[in-house]
């Protein structure tokens, strides 16, 4: 399941380099170092437990190449909680691996990673557990101007009273991570409890613009995440949500930082973002009702 982060990640990057004139093959490109990307972070998940937690590490490919992100398999990882420490090893195409480390609510972890000389570090931590889906299930919907026909995964939740609490929504089709570019995702696949604080949601779309056909396995997840996370997501989903908008156009892209600090040299610094969060997740198969 591909990582939403490496998703929009690549998206921004199309409206980094799309922002300017015409590229022919008469000009010269000046090609920057890569520059390290971060993948991944720690999921508890009570109902389907994580056995194995992995981090990947890529990084961002010449400009105008049409290659994956290469990925870096020569890097040093171990992750802290302030007591503990847990060595992630390299196990194929840059991913990261420890089988031993089990989040718990109400730590903070520090990732540490030594790659070509240089030290990054991160922090994030996991406050609050998820509340669990007290329905979860799925209606047909006719077409309208906003949205297509089809199946609509949904869920009834209820949000703790007196809890701060910042979402993110997952959906996935037949086992695959699904997103679409949207303005309106920054509003709607994550979201702060500032306006529900201790009420039950009905009718919850982990996405709006994600429809199902007959035979379709569907998985929706809904997590807890971070206050810095939230924000990070956010900015990052109003700035590809915006790509090709006919409305707003491209706007200006801005520099989205994560949470990875290079240590050793500021101005290098890495992209993406290690996050913690809880997981809360259903399946369902679409049918005829």
């Amino acid at each position: 399941m591909k990582n939403i982060i490496t998703i929009l990640l690549t998206l921004l990057i199309i409206i980094v380099s799309s922002c300017e004139t015409d590229v022919t093959n008469d000009i010269s490109l000046v090609e920057t170092p890569p520059r390290l990307v971060i993948d991944g972070g720690l999921e508890r998940n009570i109902k389907t437990p994580v056995t194995t937690q992995q981090i990947r590490l890529l990084t961002t490919a010449p400009f105008l190449s049409n290659k994956d992100f290469p990925f870096v398999s020569d890097a040093q990882v171990t992750i802290s909680d302030g007591t503990n420490s847990w060595v992630f090893e390299h196990t194929n195409n840059g991913f990261y691996e420890n089988s031993d480390i089990l989040p718990e609510i109400g730590n903070t972890y520090t990732i540490t990673i030594l790659w070509k000389g240089e030290t990054y570090q991160g922090t994030d931590m996991l406050l609050a557990e998820v509340p669990r889906f007290d329905k979860f299930y799925y209606e047909f919907e006719e077409e309208t101007v906003f949205a297509d026909e089809g199946y609509y995964v949904k869920f009834d939740t209820t949000d703790p009273i007196n809890v701060q609490n910042f979402y993110h929504y997952r959906l996935f089709k037949n086992n695959e991570f699904v997103t679409v570019p949207d303005p309106g995702n920054s509003q709607v696949l994550i979201v702060s409890d500032e306006f529900f604080d201790g009420k039950q949601r009905i009718g919850v779309k982990p996405n709006e613009d994600i429809f199902f056909e007959i035979g379709d396995i569907a998985t929706a997840q809904q997590l807890s995440i971070s206050e810095p996370y939230f924000d990070y997501l956010k900015e990052l989903f109003t700035q590809t949500g915006n790509l090709g908008n006919p409305i707003v156009g491209n706007p200006p892209p801005a520099s989205i930082r994560g949470n990875l600090i290079n240590l050793d040299n500021s101005s290098n610094r890495a992209l993406g973002y290690f996050y913690v969060i809880d997981v809360e997740e259903d399946t369902v198969t679409i049918t005829e009702n």
